[in-house]
């Protein structure tokens, strides 16, 4: 059972109803909201924030859902996806340059931080390692993913919720990650927004995704990758926008092929 008193404390008092934004409490079958009274059932020791939620269609979420193929996601299927949809043929960008891109830029002080859309944990482990277990939480809507989080990082806490009705308080986290994700959200500008109503005044927000290759073969191969995995591809403008809207400020974009890195911070209220 999910326990909220075996949380540190910063993260305990962040966690919070994704209806209403007010705190929680402990209960024999999981959560309930201290002010409006929904419930939330522990399921195999993590809370489900979202009962009713599911993937939207298509073949990469149904990689990310699928309880067979979900333990070779990160060993075979990612890096096939990087290629294509990244142009990573030549391995410009590697496992270890996405660490190094994170612990460049995030610090002990951007936490509690909230690994968004998870997965199996890749991102996870380089994050706990670097900030503490404690001041980690991961959230993804696949139960085939916590599970292997579950496993692999035990000391790291873990909930099912959407990333468009995050169970955090107003500005109670201290950073974001989003890592290979948000191409795959189905509305990445209001997860943007939902992200930043999570994160106090400069919070950091991280995320790696894909821009929209310029040479005509290369975006004809990448469109038919969107199209059979139920993806997208961004313009460097319109992530600098959706940012600029959702009250955070870019302060690095770093693109390698098709892929891209970037960090921004959130601006006063």
């Amino acid at each position: 059972m999910f326990d909220l008193d075996r949380l540190a404390p910063a993260l305990r008092r962040a966690l919070a109803c994704p209806a209403c934004h007010s705190a929680l409490e402990t209960t024999p079958g999981g959560l309930r909201c201290c002010r409006c009274g929904a419930g939330y059932a522990s399921h195999r020791g993590y809370p489900d924030f979202a009962p009713e939620s599911r993937m939207k269609s298509g073949l990469g979420p149904f990689y990310l859902q699928d309880p067979l193929h979900v333990p070779r996601y990160e060993g075979q299927t990612r890096a096939a996806f990087l290629d294509i949809m990244g142009g990573n043929w030549d391995r410009l960008l590697t496992p270890e340059d996405e660490d190094r891109y994170l612990v460049r830029h995030l610090d002990r002080t951007d936490v509690p931080l909230l690994d968004l859309a998870c997965g199996a944990g890749r991102w996870t482990r380089t994050l706990a390692e670097h900030l503490g277990s404690d001041q980690v939480i991961g959230l993804d809507l696949s139960p085939a993913m916590l599970d292997v989080i579950g496993t692999g990082l035990p000391e790291v806490a873990v909930v099912r919720a959407g990333a468009l009705q995050l169970p955090f308080a107003d500005r109670s986290l201290g950073g974001v990650n989003c890592s290979n994700a948000l191409q795959l959200l189905p509305d990445p500008r209001a997860v943007l927004h939902e992200a930043s109503r999570c994160m106090r005044r400069n919070g950091v927000f991280t995320a790696f995704t894909f821009v929209r290759a310029g040479r005509p073969a290369r975006r004809y191969f990448q469109q038919r990758h969107e199209e059979t995995f139920n993806v997208r591809a961004f313009s460097p403008g319109e992530l600098a926008a959706w940012l600029d809207s959702a009250g955070l400020t870019l302060t690095d974009l770093t693109t390698v092929a098709d892929m891209v890195l970037l960090t921004a911070r959130r601006r006063p209220a």
